[in-house]
């Protein structure tokens, strides 16, 4: 017997939100209409989606480290970089376009003598080094402007920023350079929260240019390695191996993979069986496809491999989903498309 839609919403929602969110955090749902629980179920439903048909995912990170030299010298050399010395253009939280080796250092010292001013040497940010980037033959002129847009709504509350597009490698991406100090003196104090809002946001400026992109957290996907450094890939790609780095997961890695199929699965498997009962034929399909990308998890094949690699493991119980046959599992029942 089909569950009834409103069900069905109730169910993505309260499943999703843990899911795509905050992790199966549990937070009191909301008081809805029945119009915007429709509203917010489709919208689950087309981030749900976009994960099972994965669509690119996008790339943002900071790396200029907290404990390294962060004063004006550090900012200097990072803006050369990015601005290859003055021949690649900058752009400016206002608009306003800076080439050439003279105006980059007027930038730098309007910024070291301007507003709450810049030290020479520092223990602390006085900028986040911002990439923002996409895979290999992402439109390289919406990836520029998703960026502008994403800057201004992030950090458009006063302070001072410019970015630059990177053209020469394959995948296209935007260097961000903006002052850490906000308009009252104080740094931000980051955490995971924030850097997903910025995945997040990056992503639906990329969509509003027609560019397909998401931004899920590595465990919706069933990842649980991180990928190397950049300094690893750039060292892997003229053949050699770096000396300190081990390919293999690490301890922690393998605890996380153990742990993800009790957690995100969980939450994967909820919505799948609510999506298998509804009377609409597209949450059917939806199921079912469902079903088969939480199979082809990475997380799935690193434990039957684990499995393999120690036969002894083999006696012990496994959870259902791990298994590859769909309805064996219990993930889904058997319904028609």
């Amino acid at each position: 017997m089909p569950y009834p839609k409103i069900y069905v919403d109730s169910v993505l929602l309260n499943w999703g939100d843990r899911l795509f969110q905050d992790p199966l955090r549990h937070v009191r749902a909301p008081r809805l209409t029945r119009a915007a629980l429709g509203d917010d179920a489709e919208r689950m439903r087309t981030q749900i989606a976009r994960t099972l048909r994965r669509a690119p995912e996008v790339m943002v990170k900071i790396t200029n480290s907290a404990k390294r030299a962060q004063g004006v010298s550090a900012v200097g050399r990072h803006l050369r970089y990015i601005s290859r010395d003055g021949r690649l253009e900058l752009e400016d939280q206002n608009g306003a376009r800076i080439a050439g080796a003279e105006a980059l250092r007027d930038l730098l010292e309007v910024w070291q003598f301007g507003g709450w001013g810049m030290p020479q040497h520092a223990t602390h940010r006085e900028v986040f080094n911002i990439v923002l980037s996409m895979p290999a033959g992402t439109d390289r002129r919406a990836v520029h402007d998703a960026a502008r847009e994403f800057a201004a709504q992030e950090f458009g509350d006063g302070r001072a920023y410019v970015f630059a597009a990177h053209d020469d490698e394959p995948h296209p991406h935007v260097h961000l350079c903006v002052q850490a100090r906000g308009p009252h003196g104080r740094r931000p104090i980051l955490h995971l929260v924030d850097y997903q809002r910025w995945r997040e946001r990056f992503a639906a400026q990329l969509r509003e240019r027609g560019v397909d992109a998401n931004a899920t957290p590595r465990r919706v996907r069933g990842v649980t390695q991180r990928s190397p450094k950049s300094a690893v890939v750039y060292i892997l790609a003229r053949g050699v191996t770096p000396r300190y780095w081990d390919p293999l997961p690490t301890s922690a890695q393998r605890d996380r993979a153990r742990d993800l199929p009790g957690e995100v699965l969980l939450a994967w498997r909820e919505m799948a069986v609510a999506m298998a009962r509804s009377p609409a034929r597209e949450d059917r399909a939806m199921a079912v496809e469902t079903a088969h990308f939480v199979a082809c998890m990475p997380v799935q094949r690193e434990r039957l491999d684990s499995l393999h690699a120690h036969p002894a493991r083999r006696g012990q119980a496994e959870p259902k989903a791990a298994r590859g046959d769909d309805r064996s599992s219990g993930l889904v029942p058997d319904v028609e498309r």
